[in-house]
């Protein structure tokens, strides 16, 4: 790296050595640390003298270090880099363009009058979706919040007032099965690492690999039939797990939320009913945090219920997650998976070379592919901050270092991995999320009780690995006596 910085400063300064005191040493002259101090500011001139003046202690000198093969790689880079440039810009002036044709549009159709039938829904489920779900403001629910909303004097919601639960719970199941498909992709809606993940579809309790990466095709021509190609992998099992919702709410007591986000969001009552806002406002996003935790670090602890009221198990509880998946196979010496750093404490001051070593302990088969470190954001801001402290002089123009110098491998925090001080590098067809394959396993629907509605909901999720040879991981050392689930911060 600093071999380039001096390519880099010769460059600049228009010249190809640098004058030399009494020791033999290279030093800048007063107009030439100016020139480089109106550039890159007077700590990179400082910084570049001390590492000049170390790197020449060990009898270098700085003019040796300037080669042809380094300028060219140099030139060439840049090459890259200007080309990598021109195509963003294009990428961004289309998705501009595209946005304007949107945009233009969206306008259009809002000036056009919608029918208040509805939209009729084609298909199989035609006859049981009718039409898209347009809520009956005659509803005492949709009356006390379209008074309120509209401030007609006399008519308005009181704290006192009970909703009449048989009404709301008639309405969503009339809404459930009106939007049944955006209603399902919310509850099972991509979190923060399905996005790096593959889909199964499965309805199977468990699944397990059954192809892997042929290892040679390429032989010498005979008029016989010789195979090749002989597959070595290890097959991991990825367990399913049923989950589900079991939430009571009292209507009355969100009547005020849902008026102030009408008018947060700048919305008309029709258009965020009541059993929207309930699913979409209060249960989804609690349920996405709360996936997201349990596709990461979660552990399966078998339910001790029994009957109705009895304890429910924590979020947590539900599967087993990728990370502690990856800590049980450390614990069970899987051979087959790739351990980075094996044994290593991760370092504030080797931090930028202990992920250096780790990328180039990946398997070459897979080092020219584009993958990600998903990764314990706490590892990803430690790196950060570690690699600005030993190049100091170089300029990041995204805030934040993510990519791994001289790779093709990009830091994917996750918040999931939050305090694990775990990371790992697999390709996106290696990493897998399980979901229902049948519509109907996949479940919701609201009873009414009194002055509360209970939501269900049930589902069949899980995450895992398909082949071990795939996996490039990092789990922290445990200390004497304890796990790697305890030293990983599980």
């Amino acid at each position: 790296m600093f071999e380039k910085v001096v390519a880099a400063v010769f460059g600049y300064l228009g010249i190809s050595a640098l004058a030399k005191d009494k020791d033999g040493k290279s030093s800048m002259s007063k107009e030439q640390e100016t020139k480089l101090e109106d550039k890159y500011g007077k700590k990179f001139v400082e910084e570049f003298k001390k590492d000049l003046a170390d790197f020449e202690k060990e009898g270098k000198t700085a003019e040796s270090v300037v080669t042809e093969e380094l300028l060219s790689e140099m030139e060439a880079e840049k090459g890259k880099n200007a080309k990598e440039l021109k195509e963003a810009r294009e990428h961004i002036a289309k998705l501009e363009k595209e946005k304007e044709e949107a945009d233009a549009i969206i306008a259009k159709l809002e000036k056009e009058e919608t029918a208040d039938a509805g939209k009729v829904v084609t298909g199989t489920n035609a006859d049981n979706m009718g039409k898209t779900f347009k809520p009956d403001m005659n509803l005492s629910h949709n009356k006390y919040v379209d008074a309120i909303y509209y401030g007609r004097p006399g008519a308005s919601y009181s704290g006192n007032t009970t909703i009449e639960t048989t009404e709301l719970q008639k309405e969503f199941g009339k809404y459930v099965n009106s939007e049944r498909l955006e209603i399902l992709q919310s509850l099972m809606g991509k979190t923060e690492s399905t996005q790096y993940m593959s889909t199964i579809a499965t309805d199977k309790v468990e699944v397990r690999a059954q192809q892997a990466a042929i290892d040679s095709v390429l032989q010498q021509f005979t008029p016989h039939w010789t195979p090749k190609g002989k597959t070595k992998f290890t097959p991991l099992t990825i367990k399913n797990f049923k989950c589900k919702i079991n939430v009571a709410i009292v209507p009355s007591d969100v009547m005020e939320d849902i008026i102030g986000y009408l008018y947060d969001e700048n919305l008309k009552p029709e258009d965020m009913p009541v059993v929207k806002y309930i699913l979409n406002q209060l249960v989804f996003p609690k349920l996405d945090e709360e996936r997201e935790v349990a596709l990461a670090t979660g552990k399966f602890v078998e339910s001790t219920a029994e009957k109705d009221g009895d304890n429910a198990t924590d979020a947590n509880e539900v599967m087993d997650g990728y990370v502690t998946q990856l800590v049980a196979l450390k614990e069970a010496n899987n051979k087959a998976i790739t351990w980075l750093l094996n044994g290593e404490k991760l370092s504030d001051e080797q931090l930028v070379d202990q992920i250096d070593k780790a990328v180039e302990e990946v398997k070459p088969l897979y080092k020219k592919k584009q993958m990600f470190i998903h990764a314990d954001p706490d590892i990803v801001t430690r790196y950060g901050k570690a690699y600005r402290k030993k190049y100091p002089w170089l300029k990041n123009e995204d805030g934040e270092k993510v990519k791994v110098d001289f790779s093709k491998f990009t830091f994917a925090p996750l918040e999931g991995m939050r305090g694990t001080g775990v990371f790992f590098i697999t390709p996106k067809e290696n990493f897998k999320h399980l979901r229902s394959k049948d519509p109907q396993a996949t479940k919701i629907w609201m009873q009414g009780e009194n002055y509360k509605v209970k939501i269900f909901a049930e589902w069949w999720e899980a995450t895992g690995f398909w082949i071990a040879e795939a996996i490039f991981a990092y789990i922290p050392p445990t200390e004497s006596g304890a796990s790697a689930s305890e030293a990983g911060g599980l």
